[in-house]
């Protein structure tokens, strides 16, 4: 019996450390919470029994689409070649509309400007006035109503403002 000291430690060491794990096992909390583990299914709401449900699996509506991912991935693939289709047709023109601008009699060039660029007729508002002052075009703002379709280059918009 003496020669087996060694094997015979092992084995009692084992035994201790099993039965230790085996009083942990049983000690911890089961993950059913302990309200809903006596609760019957059938007495619950279908409100409640969602929620109970969702602590363990994924919970859709009934009339909610469900995709596997070959089912995504050819939906995606449709998807894509009909904004490839779309993309290679040609763009239909669009009509744009007139804009229409009131310019009273005694504003600056600095109020025009302004008016044009809120309207989008122009975008620099300083280029716009370093024009005016430059072909000396101050006095020579004709007060009326002016239509602009779509953004203008700036001769443009200068031979609009000054001619009527």
């Amino acid at each position: 019996m003496l020669k087996n000291k060694a094997f015979l430690i092992g084995m009692g060491g084992g035994l201790i450390a099993g039965a230790l794990l085996l009083q942990l096992m049983s000690v911890t909390v089961p993950p059913v919470s302990r309200a809903s583990a006596g609760a019957d299914p059938q007495a619950m709401n279908p409100q409640q029994l969602k929620e109970a449900a969702a602590g363990y699996f994924q919970v859709f509506e009934k009339d909610q689409k469900l995709y596997n991912q070959a089912q995504a991935d050819a939906l995606v693939q449709q998807k894509l070649k009909e904004a490839a289709s779309q993309a290679a047709q040609p763009a239909k023109e669009t009509v744009q509309e007139a804009t229409y601008i009131y310019i009273s009699k005694g504003m600056t060039a600095g109020n025009v400007a302004d008016l044009l660029v809120q309207s989008g007729v122009i975008s620099d508002r300083k280029a716009f006035e370093d024009a005016i002052l430059k072909q000396q075009l101050n006095d020579k703002i004709v007060a009326g109503v002016h239509a602009f379709k779509g953004p203008q280059d700036l001769p443009q918009v200068l031979a609009n403002i000054t001619s009527k």
